[in-house]
């Protein structure tokens, strides 16, 4: 990561894009970069080589390279950035190294999500305009086409974006909880795939350019306070309300051996995701799955929640049948659409309840919130509840865009519950990389991806800031990972990793009050990396706590009245158990206080005995 500052503008190089630009320490685009999207529309990772940044008289330049390797896909960008007082110009200029089929090529710029509601004045390529405004709920389809230029303003400063070198339009990547809009080059109404042929290039450049009302040395001086800090520690001052919510009922995708997962009590369900496989005995191997996670699903004392991707929903229910009296839930997708269909619903419905199924018959689609805001019209309005999954990296695999996906799950599920009349919303499987690819090319499905990520403590830290921002009224369940394996949380051997250990903890104490937090950041106006999840139970106060951040943080929290700071135990998740040097609390007059110290990257419990 590699701070830049020219002026009133600052921004980072983080990897390939070009991120957090700001003007006047106010961010104005969340990034700039260049993509490469196969005719799965994969992304091939990239890789960055000969980063250059000099001092002109004209401005400050950044150069970059890079390689695009993956997927079928070789591919070369080179990309140059240069700022001046009152412009940023961002060119790419790529070349096929070999040849391939694409969907897209080409730079996109990622507009902040606080730009929902904003006023926008787009400009068209045949020089027409139309007023217009950033959609405030997740629009399904996108709300700017045939886009030359984009004008808007914000706090003093009117702001102009031309594009050159295609048509672009704009997208809203709430859908996927990205937390963005995207505006990006070849429009969706093309034809695609198309070839790519070695040595074919792409030229695109954007230009933005800021017309401020303010001095310009109060703008340039207010530019500083956008750079991050890289001090040793941070510190967050936290203070605890009144109930919030609940703790949500937790589930888990039993994935291929959901046996070796070792109890967890609580535990809501096992996900078992049944699809039709081609051939004639296209579910014969249905029975065998549903078996194994029935018998892991006892051990737990969790249900099992079906759902079942098919050619011919009314058959699958016969085939499902004998399990469906033991099911807690069920939902059925037709395998063209992966959505439940209204067309054999009332049979679907009527055949599970007479097999003996008396759980909730959800509706809703086995992929992404978009579909399900893309069809909300068209699904059954009488289900007793709706589902989509989640993934934070449908479009980038940088561990900013990992973490900034947390909030939008909350306006995700908020906006499920909306399309629903408030019917209960059942989350996930939500994983950190896609379990499988929904616009693949058919016949190319691969196997689920694990992330490098999955069994360190970061996603601990992650899963818990997910869980809170589902801590909605109305969410009803969420079903997190797999029980093992690389996409699970625990070995072959039993062994749970650090995101296992939370759930376990949280999942002993489902439908407990979440206590609502005042989270104070050191630095006004920079969003905090801690989550805090306050937990009343029954026996004790259970402060969960986690850093998404690469600097350790120090917490100053008020107990709530009556919580003594006495015989308080603190655990880390993916560290030696019984480690708890890095907390201290007193009592005295008034209130008790804790301190909590988190490492980089970590996420833990403190558990405080509730009053006799």
């Amino acid at each position: 990561m590699q701070p830049l500052s020219a002026g009133p503008w600052t921004a980072l190089l983080v990897g390939d894009e070009l991120a957090r630009l700001c003007y006047g320490g106010r961010p104005v685009l969340r990034a700039v970069k260049a993509v490469v999207r196969n005719q799965d529309w994969r992304t091939p990772r990239p890789s960055v080589s000969n980063v250059e940044v000099t001092q002109a008289a004209d401005g400050l330049h950044v150069q970059w390279t890079v390689r695009y390797s993956g997927f079928g896909v070789e591919y070369i960008g080179l990309l140059a950035a240069r700022f001046t007082p009152a412009t940023v110009e961002v060119a790419f200029e790529g070349t096929a190294a070999n040849s391939f089929q694409s969907n897209r090529i080409g730079l996109v710029v990622l507009h902040p999500p606080a730009d929902a509601g904003r006023d926008v004045t787009v400009e068209h390529s045949d020089g027409s305009i139309t007023a217009s405004q950033f959609p405030r709920e997740i629009s399904p389809h996108q709300p700017f086409v045939d886009i030359s230029a984009l004008e808007w303003a914000d706090a003093g400063t009117a702001f102009r974006l031309e594009f050159t070198g295609d048509v672009f339009e704009t997208e809203d990547q709430r859908n996927w909880t990205d937390a963005s809009f995207k505006t990006y080059s070849t429009p969706l109404e093309r034809p695609i795939p198309v070839d790519v042929a070695e040595g074919d290039a792409v030229r695109q450049s954007i230009f933005l350019e800021a017309a401020s009302f303010e001095p310009q040395e109060a703008v340039e001086a207010a530019a500083g306070l956008a750079l991050p800090g890289f001090g040793t520690s941070q510190q967050v001052r936290a203070r605890f309300g009144n109930v919030a919510g609940h703790v949500p009922a937790l589930a888990m995708r039993a994935g291929a051996n959901p046996g070796v997962l070792p109890e967890i009590p609580g535990l809501d369900a096992l996900v078992v995701e049944l699809a039709d496989v081609p051939g004639e005995a296209s579910r014969s191997g249905w029975a065998a799955q549903l078996q194994a996670v029935a018998a892991a699903a006892a051990v737990h004392g969790a249900g099992i929640d079906i759902r079942a991707t098919t050619a011919n929903p009314v058959t699958a229910v016969a085939d499902l049948a004998s399990f469906l009296p033991r099911a807690k839930r069920l939902a059925i997708f037709d395998s063209g659409t992966e959505l439940t269909e209204p067309g054999s619903w009332q049979e679907v419905k009527d055949a599970a309840r007479a097999a003996g199924f008396r759980g909730s018959l959800l509706a809703g689609s086995r992929s992404h919130f978009t579909e399900l805001n893309r069809s909300s019209r068209r699904l059954p309005s009488d289900s007793d509840g709706l589902t989509f999954s989640i993934t934070p990296q449908v479009h980038s695999t940088e561990t900013a865009h990992i973490i900034d996906n947390v909030p939008m799950q909350r306006l995700v599920a908020e906006s499920a519950l909306r399309l629903g009349s408030g019917r209960p919303v059942h989350v996930g499987p939500v994983t950190l990389l896609p379990r499988r690819n929904a616009v693949t090319t058919p016949g190319e499905a691969a196997e689920p991806e694990a992330d490098e990520l999955q069994h360190l403590p970061f996603t601990a830290a992650w899963l818990l800031a997910s869980i809170s921002a589902l801590t909605v009224d109305g969410v009803a369940s969420v079903s997190y990972f797999d029980a093992s394996g690389p996409t699970g949380i625990c070995d072959d051997a039993g062994r749970v990793d650090p995101a296992g250990e939370l759930l376990r903890e949280l999942a002993a104490v489902r439908g407990s009050e979440v206590l609502s937090v005042d989270v104070g950041a050191a630095v006004p106006g920079r969003s905090s990396p801690v989550t805090l999840y306050p937990v009343q139970s029954s026996v004790a106060l259970l402060v969960f706590a986690a850093n998404l951040s690469g600097t350790a943080v120090d917490i100053d929290f008020q107990l709530p009245a009556g919580i003594s700071a006495a015989l308080v135990e603190c655990k880390a998740f993916g560290r030696e158990a019984g480690s708890n040097v890095d907390f201290a609390a007193t009592d005295g007059v008034g209130p008790a206080e804790g301190k909590l110290t988190l490492g980089p990257w970590s996420a833990r419990v403190v558990r405080f005995p509730a009053p006799s």
